[in-house]
């Protein structure tokens, strides 16, 4: 955990954060191999992530399904929906903890905000790049209006013949003040299917 972490913030300060457990290239590799299994059977690909180590117990939410050996939780029900980042604000009675940055293997930056979230999102695009060359697919939202500010959001995704494996932020459906969160996103997608449009990306990243 970064030295600038702080686990709580007094009710009347409010703080934006960015919170990250960075994907690195042993990550990037397994991801891209889970990428090229047939994700129609989770029991395939739910005994791959066992086989790589991946932890079924000390979850850090009720709903994630494995935590990575970096500290990731993994979302199964949809595909796979693996949080790299959040961007949220600490302080007042929504959110009155940094919950992630206090979590096995996260780095909290308090006062950082979406140049940080937004760059790590560019990290993640690159990393995976390295490895499977330029995305088939990079495109960016129209500016939009939340809480946190005015945003526009980067989409990266390449096929893995009937999987896509997609890098982009959705927002976190389970903060009441729709906090954002940086995610990879590996599910079914015919290989003869369009890619979406940018705003409707966000549709596919489903917990």
């Amino acid at each position: 955990m970064s030295e600038d972490h702080q686990p709580e913030s007094g009710e009347d300060e409010i703080e934006s954060y960015v919170v990250e457990c960075a994907i690195d290239a042993e990550l990037a590799g397994q991801l891209i191999g889970l990428a090229d299994l047939p994700w129609h059977d989770p029991g395939v690909t739910s005994r791959a992530m066992r086989d790589l180590g991946w932890f079924t117990d000390g979850v850090p939410t009720d709903e994630a399904r494995f935590v990575t050996g970096a500290g990731h939780a993994v979302y199964t029900d949809y595909g796979l929906y693996l949080p790299f980042v959040h961007y949220y604000l600490v302080g007042g009675e929504l959110w009155p903890d940094d919950f992630w940055g206090s979590q096995p293997g996260w780095s909290s930056h308090r006062g950082a905000g979406r140049p940080e979230f937004e760059a790590s999102i560019d990290a993640a695009i690159d990393r995976f790049a390295q490895r499977l060359g330029p995305p088939e697919c990079d495109v960016r939202t129209e500016g939009r209006y939340l809480a946190i500010g005015s945003y526009s959001w980067r989409y990266a995704a390449w096929r893995r013949g009937g999987t896509i494996l997609v890098v982009g932020p959705a927002l976190d459906s389970y903060s009441y003040g729709q906090d954002e969160e940086a995610v990879v996103y590996i599910g079914e997608f015919a290989q003869d299917r369009p890619f979406p449009a940018a705003a409707d990306f966000v549709k596919l990243l489903r917990k």
